[in-house]
């Protein structure tokens, strides 16, 4: 009976091989996916920037203040990312 309860070394050694490559995966998919997060907040400040600059031209033109929006620090208070 205490033989259906015991696992080989064998066995434990190819789990611990398993569980150290995919943690070696996991830890490979979190720093290209905060690449990509980085990628995207710089994208989202640009953007951010060129809207200001469209919105002083639009109102320099026009002489009416732009239709305000949310601007990429106040979209990121409500939709922080945790890493």
């Amino acid at each position: 009976m205490a033989d259906n309860n015991s696992i080989s070394l064998e066995t434990l050694l190819e789990q611990q091989k398993s569980l150290s490559e995919a943690v070696a995966n996991l830890s490979a998919t979190r720093s290209q996916l905060e690449e990509q997060l980085t990628t995207v907040r710089n994208n989202l400040s640009t953007n951010a920037g060129a809207l200001q600059y469209a919105n002083a031209l639009i109102q320099s033109i026009t002489g009416e203040e732009p239709v305000e929006a949310a601007t990429s620090d106040e979209a990121s208070e409500d939709e922080e990312v945790a890493l």
